[in-house]
């Protein structure tokens, strides 16, 4: 599937506010042929769009850690509790993904 920079643009930004799939397909407008191929492109390692969408999501991830840390570094006892826990998760899912593959 060929797509122009501004879309790839706009499924990096859909990626970094979590948007499902599903959710982009209905945004970008697709149906059809269009909705089925960008469904397995976004799947598909080797694709673009899959690239695109997980940089964005890992920006969006970025961008929630950075802000936590901001506030962490002021003392607030919220933003520490939560920036604990996200890095405890994440090297919980980068354990499973490393022994697993999931």
């Amino acid at each position: 599937m060929k797509v122009d920079l501004q879309t790839l643009s706009k499924i990096r930004n859909f990626g970094a506010l979590k948007y499902a799939p599903e959710k982009i397909v209905t945004l970008l407008a697709l149906t059809g042929d269009e909705k089925t191929e960008f469904l397995l492109e976004i799947n598909n390692p080797q694709s673009q769009i899959y690239t695109y969408y997980h940089q964005g999501w890992e920006i969006g991830e970025y961008n929630i850690d950075a802000e936590l840390a901001k506030k962490a570094e002021t003392g607030d006892i919220m933003s520490i509790i939560q920036l604990n826990e996200r890095q405890g998760n994440r090297r919980i899912d980068d354990l499973k993904k490393k022994l697993f593959g999931i």
